[in-house]
């Protein structure tokens, strides 16, 4: 096999593979917890919003948890820049090379994403001027934002397949195609979608609890509400979880059945935190929330080692571990200097967020 890769960027990389494929891994686990919640909040916001034409609970909780969505647009695009930024540095022979040949759609992300982020304001802003439209706006953002995690998906998917670059280039010289969906590419976004309906259920349960003393009764439904979507998401999860494996290559997927200790052991720990975060999750939110996040930082780390199985046969064509490394310190102190600054500036602005909440009701 010998296919078609681009020669390296001819610039040295700026610290240790290792090093940046652990912030490559950190900054995507931190992007992920905020795209999930928008998209699945998002989701169980959206049936709420065509339930609350009838129904006064679910009119409330929607116009409450809608109140969120827009700064959830902001960190969720803000903590998405640095893994992408990682993830060009190391593996932008092969990134870069999938994201020409879609590159109408690539260019399309950042209108789309735009387009979300004004319909997801134009929602909260003016709710009672739409109307009976109101729920379609939010449909139609929500809509938006799956389309483009399905880019991202077909993306990431395209670049771990190399030997299809030629013929894929053949096919489309103008970039205008999404590529084949295959059951791999399929299984991923199905993956991601319902992981993103759980943990938004679990966003809104754990959001209700700022309402229990100015309104008690539609904080415990809300609690409950939210509950019941992350236990039925988590639920399906477990199945289409399976269903990616299977799509996995062979090889790939052997190391996750007992083939690698280190793969394996990851993996079943993911499971037991999403089996303990669902148990827990009707008595304890806190400790559901704790498991939850193990469980994505765990999944997060998975899908690196699915990435780097997917690409070893590729070698000697491609190899991040032959890349020139000439370290440059002092940028990348400066860097972990600001991400942490960064962290803690998007921590003050969640408690400046929530605080006007919490004391109306005390």
């Amino acid at each position: 096999m010998n296919p078609v890769i681009p020669a390296p960027v001819p610039v040295p990389l700026p610290a240790p593979v290792g090093l940046l494929h652990f912030f490559l891994v950190f900054t995507f686990i931190l992007h992920l917890l905020a795209m999930n919640f928008l998209v699945g909040g998002g989701t169980v916001v959206t049936i709420s919003s065509f339930l609350g034409r009838r129904d006064r609970k679910h009119g409330e909780f929607t116009r409450r948890v809608s109140r969120v969505l827009p700064p959830v647009v902001a960190f969720t695009i803000t903590l998405g820049v640095a893994p992408l930024l990682f993830l060009q540095l190391v593996y932008g022979q092969l990134f870069y090379t999938s994201s020409i040949l879609m590159a109408w759609f690539w260019l399309g992300v950042v209108f789309l994403v735009l387009l979300g982020y004004y319909g997801v304001y134009w929602f909260n802003m003016q709710h009672e001027e739409l109307g009976q439209r109101a729920p379609w706006v939010l449909l139609a953002t929500v809509a938006l934002f799956f389309f483009v995690a399905f880019t991202f998906t077909q993306n990431m998917t395209a670049m771990l397949r190399p030997q299809d670059f030629y013929s894929r280039y053949l096919a489309n010289e103008v970039g205008a195609t999404l590529g084949p969906v295959t059951g791999a590419s399929l299984s991923r976004f199905m993956h991601f979608l319902v992981a993103s309906v759980a943990v938004g259920g679990l966003a809104v349960a754990l959001l209700s609890r700022a309402w229990r003393q100015e309104a008690p009764e539609l904080a415990e439904w809300a609690r409950s509400y939210g509950v019941k979507w992350f236990m039925v998401g988590t639920g399906l999860q477990f199945f289409i979880g399976f269903w990616f494996l299977l799509s996995l290559p062979q090889e790939v997927r052997g190391l996750f059945l007992g083939g690698d200790l280190v793969a394996t052991t990851i993996l079943g720990a993911a499971i037991a935190l999403a089996v303990l975060a669902v148990a827990s999750a009707p008595k304890s939110l806190l400790l559901s929330s704790i498991a939850l996040v193990g469980t994505i930082s765990l999944m997060a780390v998975v899908r690196h080692l699915v990435r780097i199985a997917s690409l070893r046969p590729y070698l000697p064509y491609f190899d991040v571990h032959a890349l020139q490394v000439q370290g440059q310190w002092p940028v990348f102190v400066l860097f972990v200097v600001l991400l942490l600054a960064g962290l803690a500036t998007v921590g003050w602005m969640l408690y400046v967020f929530f605080r006007p909440t919490v004391r109306a009701a005390s």
